[in-house]
């Protein structure tokens, strides 16, 4: 069921295009409710004449008047987006200060880590696979920018990549994805997460071979092994294996049984295509 946005202001009869997202937006709250939930996408792209111009014609006069200001006195974007926010009463105070608070951070900083900041929230939010397109998007542009690139920053892109991927439970990527990362950053996390891989995948010959290949202690293979054996044993595990038995007994007939493991299966599907969309 979609979200219902109350709009007070008159719906314009020309929306506003918003090319990054290919979006239109007919209001001012509704342009509030994008900025809001993407906060992560808002670059200096964003505050632009045309805006200012849209909103001149479908708002007022006198917000056209404050927005074009701040823009002329080229005052940093989260101050232009803060007013844009209080045009309308649509987002609490709390509200606005965390948005504005999210693309300050994005100031003073170089593209590609702009970029980077952009991906980690969208990893956070779990939007995987526009994480994906995001994180191979910057490696792209530190292969061309290497002397300006350190090789830990690369390393941590590749780290995060990785993440994507074990999520998305494709092992092998990530394992790779994980092995660039420890060579570039020599962080202790990127090895112990590669090595976890090659456990969740019950590659043991490629476990083995890696944990040569880097000289990993034996108290960090012990370490790496039980964290995937505590995993799988867990109490969500045990509880879920515990489920499955009683509903052989609650549905004693194959074919209400087979009807009940369907549905969970199903809401997997569901959970699984929720991280792959777009």
């Amino acid at each position: 069921m979609g979200e219902l946005i109350l709009c007070k202001r008159p719906i314009a009869a020309v929306p506003y295009y918003i090319e990054d997202v290919s979006l239109n937006v007919y209001s001012i709250e509704e342009l509030c409710y994008y900025v809001a939930n993407n906060a992560y996408l808002i670059n200096t792209e964003f505050a632009s004449v045309e805006l200012c111009n849209w909103i001149g014609r479908e708002v007022g006069k006198e917000e056209e008047k404050v927005l074009l200001t701040i823009l002329e006195e080229e005052k940093p974007l989260h101050v232009f987006i803060n007013a844009l926010l209080n045009l309308c009463d649509y987002l609490p105070g709390e509200e606005i200060r965390n948005v504005t608070e999210i693309i300050s951070s994005f100031e003073n900083k170089s593209p590609i880590e702009c970029s980077k900041i952009r991906a980690d929230r969208l990893l956070d939010k779990n939007k995987i696979v526009d994480a994906i397109y995001e994180y191979e998007n910057i490696l792209d542009k530190c292969e061309q920018d290497k002397k300006d690139i350190s090789k830990e920053f690369m390393g941590d892109i590749w780290h995060n990549l990785a993440v994507c991927y074990s999520r998305l439970f494709f092992f092998k990527e990530a394992s790779v994805c994980f092995e660039y990362a420890y060579q570039l950053n020599r962080k202790k996390i990127s090895l112990e997460a590669m090595l976890c891989t090659y456990r969740c995948m019950r590659d043991e010959e490629g476990f083995n071979m890696q944990v040569a290949k880097y000289f990993v202690p034996e108290d960090l293979v012990v370490k790496i092994k039980k964290i995937v054996t505590d995993t799988s044993t867990s109490l969500d595990v045990k509880n879920f294996a515990k489920r499955l038995d009683n509903m052989k007994t609650d549905f004693y007939d194959e074919k209400s049984y087979q009807k009940q493991l369907g549905i969970i299966i199903d809401k997997w599907k569901s959970d699984y295509n929720r991280l792959c969309n777009i």
